[in-house]
């Protein structure tokens, strides 16, 4: 038994050592050109399970990338106000119209540490030439240096001029600038999310020309995408509430909140991507309730007359270019 098992053995060698692994070979060796054609996941049912995808907040960045400014036109405002807080009809009574834009030069690494400078201005018109802001136009001009610190969210420092206006008017009342023109550094955030629907900002600024104090102004909003549709045309609804408190700015002793505001604004989109969203033309027509706060007793009681109207409501339309 032991003999037979022996040459049974014997005669399968050779077919055992067919699945034996081949020689390695010897010397430099070649590789043949690879394909990454991957046509067959394009075209087919089955994609690769061990494609990632990626974040959210990644797919869609910043409001800010790839525009490098834009030019707006404030066609009609119904009144002239300064976030939030507004004047009586003894200082304007038709409302108000501007011209503004925002450039943001090609280099955005300044010194190597990611800044971008930007500036800015404004052209602004008082409709009401027989009035005491009416007499004279709005002149504005800002520059700043800023940093994306966080997907959607621009850090940004700057200074600002400005002729004309509330500031101007309150800084020659006040005595303190014959000219109407005050000066002032600032501060602030600007957040914008497309994807999500959150935008706001953020600003602190010191007045050192003109007006000297500390103002702030606060904003926090959502938009609802995609929430009217009629035939071609479609609008967003963005709504959003702002708060702007100050310290000393308006005058000696006036502290607190200047006004609350609640706006409603309508971005109108087309279908065919050139008006909104992604296009370079934008329609945004708006209304905003606004109350005067703590502040408004505090700066009529330094003129007699009493310029600060208590409760406003407005209606706008902003229309522009984005580049």
């Amino acid at each position: 038994m032991r003999n037979r098992f022996l040459l049974f053995i014997a005669a399968a060698l050779p077919t055992l050592a067919t699945d034996l692994p081949p020689a390695i070979p010897t010397g430099p060796v070649t590789y043949d050109s690879v394909s990454y054609d991957n046509q067959e996941f394009e075209t087919g049912s089955v994609k690769p399970a061990l494609t990632p995808s990626a974040p959210a907040y990644i797919e869609t960045p910043s409001s800010s990338a790839g525009e490098r400014g834009y030019v707006n036109l404030n066609a009609y405002t119904s009144n002239y106000q300064v976030r939030g807080m507004g004047f009586t009809d003894n200082y304007t009574q038709y409302g108000y119209s501007s011209v503004s834009g925002s450039y943001t030069f090609p280099n955005r690494n300044l010194f190597g540490l990611g800044l971008q400078q930007r500036i800015g201005g404004e052209y602004g018109v008082i409709w009401d030439a027989s009035d005491i802001l009416g007499d004279a136009p709005l002149l504005r001009f800002d520059y700043a240096i800023g940093k994306e610190i966080f997907p959607n969210l621009i850090a940004e420092v700057g200074y600002e001029a400005q002729y004309g206006g509330m500031e101007g008017f309150m800084a020659r009342a006040n005595g303190d600038c014959p000219h109407r023109f005050a000066e002032n550094v600032n501060a602030g955030l600007r957040f914008d999310d497309r994807q999500r629907g959150f935008f706001g900002h953020a600003l602190c600024g010191l007045g050192f020309q003109g007006l000297t104090g500390l103002f702030f102004d606060f904003e926090a909003g959502y938009r609802f995408a995609h929430l009217i549709h009629v035939g071609n045309w479609g609008s967003d609804v963005e709504v959003s509430l702002g708060m702007a408190p100050s310290f000393s700015y308006w005058g000696s002793g006036v502290e607190g909140v200047d006004a609350y505001r609640i706006k409603v604004a309508l971005p109108l989109f087309t279908q065919n991507g050139r008006v909104g969203h992604d296009g370079r033309f934008y329609v945004k027509p708006w209304a905003s309730t606004a109350w005067s706060g703590s502040n408004a007793r505090k700066i009529d009681r330094n003129f007699s007359d009493g310029p600060i109207d208590h409760f406003q409501f407005t209606v706008g339309v902003d229309c522009g270019w984005k580049f």
